[in-house]
């Protein structure tokens, strides 16, 4: 599967970021209500960056991978929300997460949902972290 960074994104998708982010944050204060009981844990405000790898199953180990860039735009104890302009055929996935200054802390992650926005061409993705990688 090959993957786009988001310094590869075009003009238009640049333009459309914030707007995707947007518009999701409205979305989330709307229905927050009903769906902050049940959650696990509280959700945290994030716009940043975050780094998702898919390992290749093709290759004879898992060292073999695609990591790119993405906008994430909330944050929890059990996962995360990013979005992206393409759909992604995978449900595992590693996420890593910005921590102190240049450190970052990789998850195994699932991807529980993914939605389109069609007015946008963006998907939002809602992942679930599985356990923190070690080395």
């Amino acid at each position: 599967m090959s993957l786009i960074n988001l310094e590869q994104y075009s003009v238009k998708q640049n333009r459309a970021i914030s707007r995707v982010l947007d518009t999701l944050d409205r979305i989330d204060q709307r229905t927050g209500v009903h769906y902050s009981n049940k959650r696990s844990h509280e959700r945290k405000d994030f716009r940043g960056v975050v780094w998702i790898s898919l390992p290749d199953s093709d290759a004879a180990d898992d060292q073999e991978s695609t990591t790119i860039k993405v906008w994430a735009r909330s944050i929890s104890q059990s996962g995360l929300s990013f979005i992206y302009p393409f759909p992604i055929y995978r449900n595992n996935i590693l996420v890593g997460v910005p921590v102190q200054g240049s450190q970052v802390t990789w998850f195994r992650s699932e991807i529980v949902r993914q939605k389109e926005i069609e007015e946008e061409q963006f998907f939002e993705f809602g992942v679930r972290f599985l356990g923190k990688v070690t080395a």
